[in-house]
């Protein structure tokens, strides 16, 4: 059934992409964005044309068809017009500054009809038909952008996104994509990389423009999953841009492939299947699965043969060859090499006296060892030292004086592969106030406590978890320099918890960071209500809104704060932060006391941005709680806001005198640097106390009026009120006159 569909989809895919379209405006074909590049939570459905930061390109009817549907709003798509083509398709162009003349004229009808700016309107196949190369619009920069630009789609006769690439839309391209990164992905409890459960990231060595290999060979154990950090290049475009397709091989069999042909909307919230959500949230950027993912092989843009990873259990070597290719076909290959066992490790005991350290291996399989000295800070260099060969697998270091005083070891075995790196000190009486990072990495497999030093003390240390009064203890291993790191915890060892300690090992053992736990089991079929921090926090869900059995924990933050605002809740940071969620939550923040001010909303602080973001929320209706809903684990406030929205540049200015001919519409620009502003619903404007239906755009924070009329000679009245989205209003109100 599988290959019968796929030679179908085929089929459709060669007849519906026979058509030559024209270029949708008239402007250089350079773009911005293409087709299935990620967005947060979704896809890019189209391509980006960059219209190099100004408004009024010609839009151009890409093929014969008619007019069949009209959008105006002051978010998404902004000014929107849906051209039904010929062929079945649709052709969609967003963010347009105005239409044709004509098609204007309707939409101010259609306004009036609907009595608001926003509308979503169908029209008949015989009234506004067009032909290739007619001009139906002209581009611009409304709805929700960051400047001005034509989103372009095409859309099946089902109304599915499609690649506009396979359309012959005259690109060229001769470049080939570009890789950095290969992350390699525990998939399970028992599977591991390079000893260690959590996912890590190797740079790809370039052998030429289309070749790029992965420089050393990798020990992983158990299911495996692959990622990849990839850009694409077009010939004489400026911008990066995503990738079309991957395919996966690994010891010749098939595991994985992807191409970008189309994308369904219900597609959206799967993005993270497909997606690194861990490694993009984690700061390393945006990295494509090259693995079938909860099932996600039923997209339609992935093969539906693709496994979910690797079963890497037999003590051989591995081959991968990975193959990216961009829509013009330019193809590049990325070949790596496995062992699916552990790396080695020696057996070897270090002994410190005054500047020397004296490091006998207790077995004969070294062949040959490694020493660096570095200094216990992160930004010291690693320099290789000096040693003496004293026989019986005993070496002797020399001079090992601050700051370089802490000796890296490794080895090389019988077939040259090197151990992992331990850091060694001489044994200090200082570390009681040894200062840290306590960190509870949520991972869809499990989770992994880890400590980071400041640092480095060359001290072991465990961890303990307190549940219900008993303490759990855990190992801790120093997988870099500043890190020790858990094994795989399960979410359900943490069910009950209270408090994770951390202790350094030494003759008397003592803690050095103790942090306390608020959290509790969300299981995945099952809708759940949790209360945390003592009722300060409650958090509902209904089922399947994470894929596993996830711990769901808070604790308070502290930060500044903020210029705009007083917050009257929090800071809290709600985890997990690694994990995306399926579906939203509702999070309620208790409130201290029944707060009067009507100003109140919760915010969300975006960590890369360093700035507070709004959430629309309202209070519950005994005032006690502040409740909205998110799709993320980040740190949550109630922030109180008296900022009034600034209302400037107006036309007609405020005891004006115009001539009726020289004034042809009302503006003003209306900006709220906080809570913002919702739409065009927030902004009021009468004329002669009659209310106008008034174009809002975000990105210019401009409001625009066209009069319909020449406005009579005497005097006029103008009212405007502009209210954020915490309810702070400002009113402005005056005459002017026409003469």
């Amino acid at each position: 059934m599988i290959i019968k569909n796929i030679f179908i989809i085929t089929l459709f895919f060669c007849h519906s992409f026979s058509q030559d379209y024209l270029w949708p405006v008239q402007a250089e074909k350079e773009l911005t964005a293409v087709f299935g590049e990620e967005r947060p939570g979704r896809y890019h459905t189209g391509i980006d044309v960059r219209t190099f930061g100004e408004i009024g390109y010609k839009l151009i009817a890409i093929d014969d068809g008619y007019i069949s549907r009209i959008r105006t709003s002051s978010k998404g798509y902004g000014k929107t017009i849906y051209l039904k083509l010929n062929d079945g398709n649709t052709a969609v162009y967003a963010h347009l500054d105005h239409f044709t003349p004509e098609l204007d004229n309707l939409v101010n009808a259609l306004h009036q009809h609907y009595g608001k700016y926003t509308i979503d309107h169908k029209i008949e196949p015989n009234d506004h038909p067009v032909k290739k190369g007619d001009i139906i619009g002209y581009s611009g920069d409304t709805g929700s952008v960051s400047g001005p630009h034509l989103h372009f789609e095409i859309r099946d006769d089902d109304g599915q996104p499609l690649n506009p690439f396979r359309h012959s839309l005259d690109i060229s391209d001769d470049l080939p994509p570009e890789v950095t990164s290969l992350a390699i992905i525990p998939l399970n409890e028992k599977a591991e990389v390079e000893g260690f459960s959590e996912q890590k990231i190797y740079s790809l060595q370039k052998i030429n423009a289309k070749q790029y290999v992965l420089a050393d060979t990798i020990f992983v154990s158990g299911n495996i999953g692959f990622a990849v950090k990839a850009i694409d290049k077009i010939s004489g475009q400026y911008f990066n841009f995503g990738i079309y397709s991957i395919n996966l091989m690994v010891d010749a069999q098939f595991i994985y492939s992807m191409q970008y042909n189309t994308i369904y909307w219900d597609n959206a919230s799967e993005i993270y299947t497909e997606r690194s959500y861990s490694l993009s949230r984690g700061g390393y950027g945006k990295f494509y699965h090259i693995f079938s993912h909860h099932n996600n092989q039923e997209l339609p843009f992935i093969n539906g043969k693709s496994r979910p990873g690797y079963i890497f259990d037999q003590k051989v070597f591995h081959d991968a060859i990975i193959n990216i290719k961009d829509y013009a076909e330019n193809t590049i290959e990325i070949r790596a090499y496995f062992i699916s066992d552990t790396l080695p490790k020696f057996d070897y005991s270090t002994h410190f006296q005054d500047n020397e350290c004296k490091i006998i291996f207790n077995n004969d399989q070294v062949v040959k060892p490694q020493f660096f000295l570095t200094g216990p800070h992160s930004k010291d260099q690693i320099i290789p030292t000096e040693y003496f060969d004293m026989g019986n697998n005993t070496y002797l270091i020399e001079n090992i004086i601050p700051p370089l005083n802490v000796i890296q070891i490794s080895g090389k075995n019988n077939v040259g592969i090197s151990s992992q790196p331990t850091f060694h000190m001489k044994p200090q009486q200082d570390f009681k106030n040894a200062e840290g990072e306590l960190k509870i990495k949520h991972y869809e497999h499990g989770i992994i406590i880890t400590f980071e030093e400041k640092i480095f003390t060359g001290l072991n240390a465990y961890l303990s978890i307190k549940k219900e009064g008993i303490m759990y203890s855990y190992e801790l291993e120093r997988d870099s320099k500043h890190t020790l790191s858990s094994k795989l915890i399960r979410p359900m060892e943490l069910e009950n918890a209270n408090e994770i300690k951390v202790y350094y090992e030494s003759s008397t053992p003592y803690e050095i960071f103790v942090m306390d736990l608020s959290g509790d089991i969300v299981y995945p079929d099952s809708s759940f209500k949790i209360e945390l921090l003592e009722n300060k926090l409650i958090i509902s869900g209904n089922a399947y809104t994470f894929y596993d059995t996830t711990y769901l924990w808070a604790r308070p933050v502290k930060m500044a704060q903020p210029k705009e605002g007083n917050i009257i809740a929090g800071p809290y940071f709600l985890k997990p932060y690694l994990i995306p969620f399926n579906n939203e939550m509702q999070l309620n923040i208790s409130l201290e006391s029944i707060h009067s001010s009507k100003n109140l909303g919760i915010y969300y602080y975006d960590q890369k941005k360093f700035e507070w973001n709004y959430l629309p929320s309202q209070l519950t209706a005994d005032s006690m709680y502040m409740n909205t809903s998110i799709l993320s684990g980040e740190i949550f406030a109630v922030i109180e806001e008296n900022t009034l929205p600034i209302l400037s540049d107006f036309i007609p200015d405020i005891n004006g005198i115009y001539y009726s001919s020289d004034l042809e519409h009302i503006s003003f620009h209306v900006e709220d640097t906080f809570s913002g502003l919702e739409g065009e619903t927030d902004v009021i404007v009468k004329l002669d106390d009659n209310a106008v239906i008034c174009e809002y755009n975000s990105y210019q924070k401009k409001v625009r009026y066209p009069l319909k009329y020449n406005l009579k000679k005497g005097t006029h009245t103008l009212y405007v009120q502009a209210s954020d989205r915490v309810g702070n209003r400002s009113i402005v109100k005056g005459d002017f006159y026409i003469k």
